[in-house]
Protein backbone atom coordinates (compact mmCIF):
# COMPACT_ATOMS: atom_id res chain seq x y z
CA UNK A 1 0.00 0.00 0.00
CA UNK A 2 1.16 3.85 -0.71
CA UNK A 3 0.00 6.10 1.85
CA UNK A 4 1.31 9.78 0.57
CA UNK A 5 0.60 12.12 3.57
CA UNK A 6 1.93 15.30 1.95
CA UNK A 7 -1.00 17.24 -0.59
CA UNK A 8 1.47 18.17 -2.89
CA UNK A 9 2.89 14.24 -3.97
CA UNK A 10 1.65 13.69 -7.10
CA UNK A 11 -0.24 10.69 -8.14
CA UNK A 12 0.91 7.72 -9.77
CA UNK A 13 1.80 8.17 -13.46
CA UNK A 14 0.35 11.73 -13.35
CA UNK A 15 1.12 14.42 -15.69
CA UNK A 16 0.47 17.92 -15.58
CA UNK A 17 -0.27 19.95 -18.04
CA UNK A 18 1.99 22.69 -19.19
CA UNK A 19 0.24 26.15 -18.18
CA UNK A 20 -2.48 24.86 -16.51
CA UNK A 21 -3.50 24.58 -12.91
CA UNK A 22 -5.43 20.93 -13.91
CA UNK A 23 -3.80 17.72 -14.73
CA UNK A 24 -4.94 14.25 -15.94
CA UNK A 25 -3.85 10.67 -13.99
CA UNK A 26 -5.12 7.84 -15.90
CA UNK A 27 -6.69 9.74 -19.08
CA UNK A 28 -4.63 7.66 -22.27
CA UNK A 29 -7.89 6.65 -23.84
CA UNK A 30 -6.44 3.34 -24.67
CA UNK A 31 -6.59 2.20 -21.14
CA UNK A 32 -8.72 -0.31 -20.73
CA UNK A 33 -11.96 -0.39 -18.63
CA UNK A 34 -9.71 -3.29 -16.37
CA UNK A 35 -6.61 -1.20 -15.56
CA UNK A 36 -8.82 1.64 -14.33
CA UNK A 37 -8.72 2.19 -10.89
CA UNK A 38 -11.47 1.98 -8.64
CA UNK A 39 -11.45 5.24 -6.79
CA UNK A 40 -12.97 5.69 -3.25
CA UNK A 41 -14.06 9.14 -1.89
CA UNK A 42 -13.18 9.17 1.84
CA UNK A 43 -10.97 7.15 4.15
CA UNK A 44 -13.27 6.80 6.96
CA UNK A 45 -13.91 3.05 8.30
CA UNK A 46 -16.80 2.49 5.75
CA UNK A 47 -14.19 3.68 3.00
CA UNK A 48 -11.63 1.53 4.26
CA UNK A 49 -13.49 -1.43 5.08
CA UNK A 50 -14.86 -1.96 1.00
CA UNK A 51 -10.97 -1.14 0.17
CA UNK A 52 -10.28 -4.13 2.31
CA UNK A 53 -12.69 -6.53 1.10
CA UNK A 54 -12.03 -5.41 -2.30
CA UNK A 55 -8.43 -6.14 -1.94
CA UNK A 56 -8.39 -9.35 -0.99
CA UNK A 57 -10.33 -10.45 -3.88
CA UNK A 58 -7.96 -13.35 -6.26
CA UNK A 59 -7.47 -10.64 -9.16
CA UNK A 60 -8.12 -6.88 -7.26
CA UNK A 61 -8.38 -4.19 -9.41
CA UNK A 62 -6.16 -0.52 -8.23
CA UNK A 63 -7.72 0.76 -5.60
CA UNK A 64 -6.88 4.64 -5.20
CA UNK A 65 -8.86 5.95 -1.43
CA UNK A 66 -8.66 10.08 -1.50
CA UNK A 67 -9.07 11.67 1.98
CA UNK A 68 -8.72 15.05 2.27
CA UNK A 69 -7.90 15.04 6.55
CA UNK A 70 -5.00 13.59 8.25
CA UNK A 71 -5.96 9.95 10.15
CA UNK A 72 -7.17 10.69 13.59
CA UNK A 73 -6.15 8.31 16.57
CA UNK A 74 -8.02 9.97 19.04
CA UNK A 75 -11.83 10.24 17.08
CA UNK A 76 -13.99 8.82 19.34
CA UNK A 77 -16.96 10.07 17.11
CA UNK A 78 -18.25 6.15 16.53
CA UNK A 79 -17.75 4.34 19.58
CA UNK A 80 -19.45 1.21 20.22
CA UNK A 81 -19.79 -1.48 17.35
CA UNK A 82 -23.29 -3.76 17.52
CA UNK A 83 -23.43 -7.52 17.23
CA UNK A 84 -24.81 -7.69 13.68
CA UNK A 85 -21.35 -6.54 12.47
CA UNK A 86 -19.48 -9.36 13.54
CA UNK A 87 -20.33 -11.59 10.68
CA UNK A 88 -19.85 -8.84 8.20
CA UNK A 89 -16.04 -7.50 9.82
CA UNK A 90 -15.37 -11.32 9.85
CA UNK A 91 -15.41 -11.22 6.29
CA UNK A 92 -11.73 -9.99 6.23
CA UNK A 93 -9.75 -11.94 7.96
CA UNK A 94 -8.06 -11.49 11.39
CA UNK A 95 -9.74 -8.15 11.09
CA UNK A 96 -12.15 -8.51 14.18
CA UNK A 97 -9.55 -10.44 16.55
CA UNK A 98 -7.59 -7.10 15.74
CA UNK A 99 -10.37 -4.93 16.83
CA UNK A 100 -11.64 -6.79 19.68
CA UNK A 101 -7.88 -6.89 21.00
CA UNK A 102 -7.75 -3.34 20.66
CA UNK A 103 -11.05 -2.14 22.17
CA UNK A 104 -12.80 -4.19 24.41
CA UNK A 105 -16.61 -6.12 24.85
CA UNK A 106 -19.10 -4.34 26.34
CA UNK A 107 -19.75 -6.57 29.79
CA UNK A 108 -23.71 -5.42 29.57
CA UNK A 109 -26.30 -2.54 28.82
CA UNK A 110 -29.78 -1.16 30.62
CA UNK A 111 -32.44 0.73 30.29
CA UNK A 112 -32.89 2.81 33.05
CA UNK A 113 -34.80 6.18 34.92
CA UNK A 114 -33.23 9.64 34.83
CA UNK A 115 -31.24 10.76 38.20
CA UNK A 116 -34.70 12.77 39.01
CA UNK A 117 -36.20 9.49 39.13
CA UNK A 118 -33.75 7.84 40.98
CA UNK A 119 -31.62 6.36 38.43
CA UNK A 120 -33.76 3.04 38.25
CA UNK A 121 -33.01 0.05 35.97
CA UNK A 122 -35.97 -0.86 34.10
CA UNK A 123 -34.55 -3.89 32.34
CA UNK A 124 -31.13 -5.10 31.95
CA UNK A 125 -28.46 -7.38 29.81
CA UNK A 126 -25.33 -9.15 30.90
CA UNK A 127 -23.04 -10.55 28.25
CA UNK A 128 -20.75 -13.42 28.66
CA UNK A 129 -17.52 -13.07 26.65
CA UNK A 130 -16.03 -15.74 27.28
CA UNK A 131 -15.30 -18.57 25.29
CA UNK A 132 -15.05 -19.20 21.48
CA UNK A 133 -16.95 -17.82 18.84
CA UNK A 134 -18.96 -14.63 19.03
CA UNK A 135 -22.58 -15.74 19.90
CA UNK A 136 -23.78 -13.86 22.74
CA UNK A 137 -21.05 -11.71 23.13
CA UNK A 138 -21.71 -7.91 23.81
CA UNK A 139 -21.04 -4.76 21.94
CA UNK A 140 -17.41 -3.84 20.51
CA UNK A 141 -16.52 -0.69 22.26
CA UNK A 142 -13.26 0.98 20.24
CA UNK A 143 -12.91 4.45 19.33
CA UNK A 144 -13.57 5.48 15.49
CA UNK A 145 -9.89 6.38 15.34
CA UNK A 146 -7.92 3.12 16.49
CA UNK A 147 -11.08 1.33 14.31
CA UNK A 148 -9.78 3.41 11.00
CA UNK A 149 -5.84 2.60 12.80
CA UNK A 150 -6.03 -1.14 12.20
CA UNK A 151 -7.38 -1.27 9.03
CA UNK A 152 -5.04 1.04 7.37
CA UNK A 153 -2.29 -1.56 8.39
CA UNK A 154 -4.28 -3.95 6.77
CA UNK A 155 -4.13 -2.29 3.68
CA UNK A 156 -1.00 -3.60 2.67
CA UNK A 157 -1.32 -5.16 -0.64
CA UNK A 158 0.64 -3.24 -3.39
CA UNK A 159 -2.79 -2.57 -5.16
CA UNK A 160 -4.07 -0.18 -2.47
CA UNK A 161 -2.74 3.81 -2.99
CA UNK A 162 -4.49 6.48 0.04
CA UNK A 163 -4.30 9.82 -1.08
CA UNK A 164 -4.24 11.97 1.79
CA UNK A 165 -4.98 16.19 1.50
CA UNK A 166 -6.82 15.62 -1.95
CA UNK A 167 -10.92 15.81 -2.04
CA UNK A 168 -13.16 14.82 -4.91
CA UNK A 169 -14.62 18.15 -5.71
CA UNK A 170 -16.77 16.93 -8.52
CA UNK A 171 -17.83 14.02 -10.71
CA UNK A 172 -16.82 15.55 -14.39
CA UNK A 173 -17.74 12.67 -16.82
CA UNK A 174 -19.69 9.64 -16.69
CA UNK A 175 -19.63 7.33 -19.76
CA UNK A 176 -19.95 3.59 -20.23
CA UNK A 177 -16.79 2.30 -19.17
CA UNK A 178 -15.50 4.89 -17.07
CA UNK A 179 -16.50 7.98 -14.91
CA UNK A 180 -13.67 11.05 -14.20
CA UNK A 181 -13.38 13.37 -10.98
CA UNK A 182 -11.84 16.14 -10.04
CA UNK A 183 -10.14 16.09 -7.24
CA UNK A 184 -8.45 19.41 -5.39
CA UNK A 185 -5.72 19.93 -2.66
CA UNK A 186 -5.07 22.22 0.26
CA UNK A 187 -3.30 24.29 -2.00
CA UNK A 188 -5.75 24.36 -4.56
CA UNK A 189 -4.32 22.43 -7.40
CA UNK A 190 -6.57 20.35 -9.47
CA UNK A 191 -6.21 17.21 -10.90
CA UNK A 192 -8.83 14.82 -13.02
CA UNK A 193 -8.96 11.39 -12.31
CA UNK A 194 -10.50 8.27 -14.52
CA UNK A 195 -11.47 5.34 -12.23
CA UNK A 196 -14.04 2.12 -13.48
CA UNK A 197 -16.21 3.11 -10.63
CA UNK A 198 -16.16 6.20 -8.06
CA UNK A 199 -17.59 4.85 -4.51
CA UNK A 200 -18.99 8.05 -2.64
CA UNK A 201 -17.72 6.78 1.01
CA UNK A 202 -17.05 11.37 1.64
CA UNK A 203 -19.90 11.24 4.75
CA UNK A 204 -23.37 13.03 5.13
CA UNK A 205 -22.18 16.54 3.55
CA UNK A 206 -21.53 14.10 0.73
CA UNK A 207 -20.16 16.45 -2.22
CA UNK A 208 -20.57 13.83 -4.28
CA UNK A 209 -24.29 13.07 -3.99
CA UNK A 210 -24.96 17.05 -3.58
CA UNK A 211 -23.41 17.23 -7.49
CA UNK A 212 -25.52 14.12 -9.05
CA UNK A 213 -28.09 16.27 -7.77
CA UNK A 214 -29.42 13.15 -5.25
CA UNK A 215 -32.20 14.18 -3.13
CA UNK A 216 -31.50 13.37 0.31
CA UNK A 217 -35.01 12.58 1.62
CA UNK A 218 -36.12 12.40 5.55
CA UNK A 219 -36.49 14.58 8.54
CA UNK A 220 -34.08 16.14 11.63
CA UNK A 221 -35.41 15.83 14.24
CA UNK A 222 -36.84 18.05 16.84
CA UNK A 223 -33.33 18.23 18.92
CA UNK A 224 -29.68 18.59 18.53
CA UNK A 225 -27.72 15.82 20.12
CA UNK A 226 -24.54 16.50 21.79
CA UNK A 227 -21.80 13.95 22.10
CA UNK A 228 -19.56 14.84 25.31
CA UNK A 229 -16.62 12.78 26.47
CA UNK A 230 -16.06 13.00 29.74
CA UNK A 231 -13.99 10.94 32.65
CA UNK A 232 -16.32 9.93 35.75
CA UNK A 233 -16.12 6.98 37.80
CA UNK A 234 -19.65 5.64 36.48
CA UNK A 235 -18.49 2.31 37.60
CA UNK A 236 -18.43 2.63 41.28
CA UNK A 237 -22.06 4.25 41.17
CA UNK A 238 -23.52 0.40 39.54
CA UNK A 239 -23.70 2.05 36.01
CA UNK A 240 -23.38 -0.62 33.17
CA UNK A 241 -21.18 0.24 30.05
CA UNK A 242 -23.86 0.93 28.08
CA UNK A 243 -26.81 2.53 29.95
CA UNK A 244 -29.81 4.09 28.03
CA UNK A 245 -31.64 6.96 29.84
CA UNK A 246 -35.14 7.29 29.96
CA UNK A 247 -36.53 10.77 30.44
CA UNK A 248 -38.18 13.35 28.84
CA UNK A 249 -35.67 16.44 29.17
CA UNK A 250 -31.95 14.84 30.42
CA UNK A 251 -32.86 11.43 28.22
CA UNK A 252 -29.64 10.05 26.42
CA UNK A 253 -26.96 7.39 26.38
CA UNK A 254 -24.18 6.89 28.94
CA UNK A 255 -21.68 4.59 27.44
CA UNK A 256 -18.01 3.39 28.23
CA UNK A 257 -15.77 4.42 25.41
CA UNK A 258 -12.72 2.76 27.12
CA UNK A 259 -11.50 1.17 30.17
CA UNK A 260 -9.42 2.90 32.87
CA UNK A 261 -5.49 2.08 33.21
CA UNK A 262 -3.31 2.43 35.64
CA UNK A 263 -2.24 6.06 33.93
CA UNK A 264 -5.88 6.99 32.96
CA UNK A 265 -9.28 7.07 34.14
CA UNK A 266 -11.99 5.61 32.12
CA UNK A 267 -14.02 7.26 28.99
CA UNK A 268 -16.98 7.83 28.94
CA UNK A 269 -19.40 9.08 26.15
CA UNK A 270 -22.59 11.31 27.49
CA UNK A 271 -24.51 11.31 24.47
CA UNK A 272 -27.85 14.01 25.62
CA UNK A 273 -30.21 16.36 23.63
CA UNK A 274 -30.51 20.44 23.86
CA UNK A 275 -33.14 22.52 22.00
CA UNK A 276 -32.62 22.98 18.43
CA UNK A 277 -31.46 26.12 17.27
CA UNK A 278 -28.56 26.80 20.38
CA UNK A 279 -24.99 27.50 18.38
CA UNK A 280 -22.27 25.65 19.94
CA UNK A 281 -20.94 28.49 22.60
CA UNK A 282 -24.65 28.10 24.01
CA UNK A 283 -24.34 24.25 24.14
CA UNK A 284 -20.77 24.42 25.55
CA UNK A 285 -22.40 27.11 28.36
CA UNK A 286 -24.67 24.64 29.02
CA UNK A 287 -22.84 21.51 29.74
CA UNK A 288 -22.31 21.44 33.33
CA UNK A 289 -26.20 22.65 34.10
CA UNK A 290 -26.81 19.31 32.15
CA UNK A 291 -23.99 16.97 33.54
CA UNK A 292 -25.60 18.28 37.16
CA UNK A 293 -29.09 16.73 36.08
CA UNK A 294 -27.79 13.61 34.51
CA UNK A 295 -24.93 12.33 36.67
CA UNK A 296 -25.15 10.89 40.19
CA UNK A 297 -24.73 12.99 42.98
CA UNK A 298 -24.78 16.12 40.22
CA UNK A 299 -21.27 14.98 39.33
CA UNK A 300 -20.09 16.11 42.90
CA UNK A 301 -17.97 14.47 45.68
CA UNK A 302 -18.91 14.66 49.32
CA UNK A 303 -17.11 18.32 49.49
CA UNK A 304 -18.92 19.58 46.26
CA UNK A 305 -16.26 19.54 44.20
CA UNK A 306 -16.72 18.33 40.36
CA UNK A 307 -15.63 14.55 39.89
CA UNK A 308 -15.56 14.82 36.70
CA UNK A 309 -13.33 16.06 33.47
CA UNK A 310 -14.65 16.75 30.11
CA UNK A 311 -12.45 15.90 26.65
CA UNK A 312 -14.51 17.19 24.08
CA UNK A 313 -18.23 18.63 23.40
CA UNK A 314 -19.59 17.60 20.12
CA UNK A 315 -23.88 19.05 19.01
CA UNK A 316 -24.58 17.74 15.77
CA UNK A 317 -27.93 17.34 13.95
CA UNK A 318 -30.33 13.83 14.67
CA UNK A 319 -31.26 13.33 11.01
CA UNK A 320 -32.85 10.65 9.55
CA UNK A 321 -31.71 11.08 5.84
CA UNK A 322 -31.63 8.38 2.86
CA UNK A 323 -30.48 8.86 -0.50
CA UNK A 324 -33.22 8.71 -3.28
CA UNK A 325 -30.78 6.15 -5.12
CA UNK A 326 -27.53 4.82 -3.78
CA UNK A 327 -26.37 4.19 -7.94
CA UNK A 328 -26.15 7.09 -10.48
CA UNK A 329 -24.08 6.63 -13.94
CA UNK A 330 -21.23 4.18 -12.32
CA UNK A 331 -21.06 6.11 -8.66
CA UNK A 332 -22.04 4.55 -5.90
CA UNK A 333 -23.18 5.70 -2.52
CA UNK A 334 -22.55 3.76 0.97
CA UNK A 335 -22.15 5.06 4.65
CA UNK A 336 -23.20 8.69 5.80
CA UNK A 337 -23.27 9.74 2.25
CA UNK A 338 -25.83 7.45 1.59
CA UNK A 339 -27.92 7.29 4.80
CA UNK A 340 -28.48 9.21 8.10
CA UNK A 341 -29.30 8.36 11.51
CA UNK A 342 -29.36 9.38 15.17
CA UNK A 343 -27.06 7.07 17.76
CA UNK A 344 -29.85 5.87 19.87
CA UNK A 345 -29.90 2.26 18.31
CA UNK A 346 -26.26 2.13 17.23
CA UNK A 347 -26.90 1.62 13.48
CA UNK A 348 -24.79 4.22 12.04
CA UNK A 349 -21.85 2.57 11.12
CA UNK A 350 -22.65 -0.86 11.40
CA UNK A 351 -25.46 -0.33 8.33
CA UNK A 352 -22.43 1.36 6.39
CA UNK A 353 -20.41 -1.63 6.79
CA UNK A 354 -23.29 -3.44 5.41
CA UNK A 355 -23.52 -1.45 2.47
CA UNK A 356 -19.52 -2.07 1.91
CA UNK A 357 -19.95 -5.48 2.34
CA UNK A 358 -23.12 -6.05 0.03
CA UNK A 359 -21.16 -3.69 -2.64
CA UNK A 360 -17.87 -5.35 -2.72
CA UNK A 361 -19.66 -8.72 -3.48
CA UNK A 362 -21.56 -7.03 -6.55
CA UNK A 363 -18.71 -5.19 -7.69
CA UNK A 364 -16.29 -8.37 -7.60
CA UNK A 365 -19.14 -9.87 -9.84
CA UNK A 366 -19.14 -7.08 -12.53
CA UNK A 367 -15.41 -6.94 -11.82
CA UNK A 368 -14.61 -10.46 -13.20
CA UNK A 369 -17.51 -10.18 -15.83
CA UNK A 370 -19.68 -12.24 -14.11
CA UNK A 371 -22.74 -10.56 -13.36
CA UNK A 372 -25.97 -10.60 -16.06
CA UNK A 373 -26.06 -6.91 -16.51
CA UNK A 374 -23.84 -4.87 -13.96
CA UNK A 375 -26.43 -1.74 -14.69
CA UNK A 376 -28.99 -3.49 -13.52
CA UNK A 377 -27.39 -5.42 -10.76
CA UNK A 378 -26.18 -2.09 -9.26
CA UNK A 379 -29.43 -0.39 -9.53
CA UNK A 380 -31.25 -3.30 -7.42
CA UNK A 381 -28.25 -3.69 -5.31
CA UNK A 382 -29.24 0.26 -4.68
CA UNK A 383 -32.97 -0.63 -4.18
CA UNK A 384 -32.41 -3.38 -1.54
CA UNK A 385 -30.21 -1.20 0.61
CA UNK A 386 -32.32 1.71 0.73
CA UNK A 387 -35.10 -1.04 1.53
CA UNK A 388 -33.13 -2.85 4.35
CA UNK A 389 -32.32 1.11 5.95
CA UNK A 390 -35.81 1.54 5.87
CA UNK A 391 -36.81 -1.55 7.89
CA UNK A 392 -33.79 -2.78 9.39
CA UNK A 393 -32.22 1.00 10.05
CA UNK A 394 -34.49 3.68 10.21
CA UNK A 395 -37.64 2.58 11.67
CA UNK A 396 -35.57 1.15 14.42
CA UNK A 397 -33.94 4.02 15.40
CA UNK A 398 -36.82 6.30 15.08
CA UNK A 399 -38.56 4.05 17.82
CA UNK A 400 -34.68 4.40 20.28
CA UNK A 401 -35.29 7.94 19.90
CA UNK A 402 -38.70 7.83 20.73
CA UNK A 403 -37.71 5.65 23.61
CA UNK A 404 -35.33 7.73 25.42
CA UNK A 405 -37.75 10.96 25.68
CA UNK A 406 -40.72 8.36 27.41
CA UNK A 407 -42.05 9.35 30.74
CA UNK A 408 -41.40 6.77 33.06
CA UNK A 409 -41.81 8.75 36.32
CA UNK A 410 -43.73 6.19 38.12
CA UNK A 411 -44.44 2.46 38.37
CA UNK A 412 -47.79 2.64 36.42
CA UNK A 413 -45.57 4.16 33.47
CA UNK A 414 -42.83 1.45 33.41
CA UNK A 415 -45.16 -0.98 33.64
CA UNK A 416 -46.62 0.66 30.15
CA UNK A 417 -43.73 0.72 28.47
CA UNK A 418 -42.56 -2.80 29.34
CA UNK A 419 -45.83 -3.88 28.05
CA UNK A 420 -46.06 -2.03 24.95
CA UNK A 421 -41.70 -1.87 24.20
CA UNK A 422 -41.13 -4.86 22.75
CA UNK A 423 -37.42 -4.91 22.59
CA UNK A 424 -37.44 -3.67 26.41
CA UNK A 425 -40.05 -6.19 27.35
CA UNK A 426 -38.04 -8.79 25.86
CA UNK A 427 -34.71 -7.79 27.80
CA UNK A 428 -36.83 -7.32 31.47
CA UNK A 429 -38.51 -10.88 30.52
CA UNK A 430 -34.78 -12.16 29.95
CA UNK A 431 -35.73 -13.22 26.04
CA UNK A 432 -33.52 -13.08 23.42
CA UNK A 433 -33.95 -10.04 20.85
CA UNK A 434 -32.93 -10.65 17.41
CA UNK A 435 -32.44 -7.43 15.44
CA UNK A 436 -33.36 -7.19 11.76
CA UNK A 437 -30.34 -8.22 9.33
CA UNK A 438 -28.42 -5.59 8.08
CA UNK A 439 -26.91 -7.49 5.24
CA UNK A 440 -27.91 -8.00 1.41
CA UNK A 441 -27.16 -11.34 -0.78
CA UNK A 442 -25.80 -10.57 -3.86
CA UNK A 443 -26.99 -13.52 -5.46
CA UNK A 444 -30.40 -12.53 -4.73
CA UNK A 445 -30.29 -9.36 -6.69
CA UNK A 446 -31.69 -8.69 -10.11
CA UNK A 447 -28.59 -9.07 -12.75
CA UNK A 448 -26.29 -10.99 -10.66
Amino acid sequence: MAIYNDATNDFTNGTTRNGHSTSHVSTNLQDSPSSLPLIISGGGCVGLFLALLISSLPSPPRILIIEPTSPDPASTRAMAHQPPTYPILSRVPNLLPQLIRAGSLSSGLCFRTGIGYGSRVIAEKRFENGGEGMKGKGQLLLPQGKFQEIMLGMLNGGNVEVKRGWEVTSVTERGRERVSVEVQNREGRRKVLEGVYLIAADGGKSVIRKGLDIPFQGDTLDAQLVALDLHFPFESHSFYDANFIIDPVNYGLIGRILPGTSISPALWRVSYGVPDGLSAAEVKAGVDSKLAAMLPNQGLDADGNRMYEVVQVAPYKAQQLLAETMYKDRVCLIGDAAHLTNPYAGLGLASGLADASSLADVLSRILTGSAKSSELLLRSWSEARRKTFLSAVDKPSRMAYQRVRSDVSNDEKVQEMLAKDPMVGALKKGMPVMPPSLETKGDELDGW
